[in-house]
């Protein structure tokens, strides 16, 4: 076997048993080939060290040290070890060929994941880490580059180059040089603390966040300055890049990615289960008696609210000698206090005050909260006669008191209708695309 430098092996190139094909990616330590097992008669992947670095002992010693411990862990989320060797005292080893592309190729891709998508390739990492930490080591490189996702979905984990014991120091040498890829590095690895199962932890909250924004959470402009957010920085929040995801989102990744690492799940197999709570819901349609039972709640409610807020403006107005204000503000608060009860509450509760007390919840088509601009929306289309029934009395002609009530039989019998027409939906939750279902089944 001959190369110029880093130049990659040309096809038909005999390792062993093993013919190289063609390159798959490079890095710092080695290029990654496609190649053929002649003796099993199978396509498999070939890791070869830079042939600038193959009369390097140090650097040949890291290098087969990865294929060495990654053969201490059988999983199937963790890339298989089949055969390692030297020609031409150049080091390799042959592993597993996942077909399908690098989490952090899928991302630039198709940019950021469906929750649900994340949350599978996310738990099935989890898995396998668990499996690595079983195992005594932690893998201490966790990033997108290093998961390979094939074309079904099934996520292997690779590259075990940086991997060491569980409780060995990490981070930095002795020269103080940084052994990591610095924007997934946990704060006790950039401060060249000892490294446990959290320090996995943490870059795995990190990988979440780029499968998530499509985005890396911190950039600094130097070496340093990256190092110190992940030391410093809490973690940006991805709801406010993602409004689509529900606002757990932001407290799982907040855990997983704490600069406490006491503040961390203990364990992958806990960081499974706070995972699964972030999977698309099953949706299953509230009946038509529960929800009109928890429309009346929500009316009563209201009109308690407005009642007493009405009383109490005027008794302020009239003792402050400025009753002509009066009027004004009730609409004001009475609009306030509808905003607040419906939108507002199922939107940082998933329920207004009737929906919470009978467990129902309204969410999107894909199981997820909806924001404020389709709740609204969708007040709207469920109630359109509620800004006249707000208005003050005095305001309005004497007919309007049964064109409302006309209004709110009528629209209410047709919800009504619209629920059995379209199977469990009335027409403002299609045209809302929401749904209102039990939040039982959620858990």
């Amino acid at each position: 076997m001959s190369a110029q430098p880093n130049s990659p092996l040309p096809p038909g190139t005999r390792l062993a048993h093993f013919e190289i094909r063609r390159p798959l990616g490079e890095g710092a330590m080695g290029v990654v080939y496609e190649a053929y097992d002649t003796s099993l008669d199978r396509a498999v992947a070939v890791k070869v060290v830079h042939a600038i670095h193959a009369t390097n002992p140090d650097v040949n010693a890291r290098f087969l040290e990865e294929p060495r411990l990654a053969a201490r862990v059988v999983h199937d989320h963790l890339a298989h070890v089949y055969f390692v060797g030297i020609t031409d005292g150049r080091p390799f080893y042959a592993m597993e060929l996942v077909a399908g592309r690098t989490l952090e190729r899928l991302v630039i891709d198709d940019g950021a994941m469906p929750i649900g998508r994340a949350v599978d390739v996310l738990v099935q990492i989890a898995k396998g880490l668990a499996a690595v930490h079983a195992a005594g080591l932690v893998h201490r490189d966790v990033k997108p580059g290093n998961v390979l996702v094939s074309v079904e979905g099934r996520v292997k984990l690779t590259d075990f180059g940086l991997s060491k014991p569980l409780g060995g120091v990490s981070g930095r040498t002795e020269m103080g040089s940084v052994i990591g890829t610095p924007e997934y590095m946990s704060p006790e690895q950039c401060r060249g603390e000892t490294v446990d199962a959290r320090t996995d932890i943490y870059a795995l909250g990190l990988t979440a966040y780029v499968m998530l924004t499509g985005a890396k959470p911190w950039s600094g402009s130097t070496l340093g300055a990256l190092l110190d957010q992940q030391m410093n920085a809490p973690l940006p929040s991805v709801v406010a890049r993602r409004p689509d995801l529900p606002p757990d989102v932001d407290t799982v990744l907040g855990r997983l990615t704490s600069k406490n690492r006491a503040e961390r799940p203990a364990t992958m197999a806990d960081v499974a289960v706070l995972l699964e709570r972030l999977r698309p819901r099953t949706i299953v349609s509230a009946p038509i008696v529960a929800r009109g039972a928890a429309f009346a709640i929500d009316l009563s409610v209201l009109g308690l609210l407005v009642a007493g807020s009405t009383k109490a403006i005027d008794w302020t107005t009239h003792r402050l000698g400025i009753g002509g204000v009066g009027l004004i503000l009730e609409g004001l608060v009475a609009t306030a206090l509808l905003l607040m009860l419906l939108p507002g509450m199922e939107r940082r509760f998933g329920g207004s005050v009737g929906k919470l007390l009978l467990r129902l919840e309204v969410t999107r088509d894909d199981g997820t909260r909806p924001d404020v601009r389709t709740l609204a929306y969708r007040l709207v289309l469920r109630a359109p006669y509620f800004p006249s029934m707000l208005v003050p009395d005095a305001w309005l002609p004497s007919w309007a008191d049964f064109a409302v009530t006309a209004l709110f039989f009528g629209w209410t019998l047709a919800l009504f209708v619209s629920y059995f027409v379209n199977r469990g939906r009335t027409f403002c939750d299609v045209l809302s695309r929401t749904h209102v279902t039990y939040a039982a089944h959620h858990r």
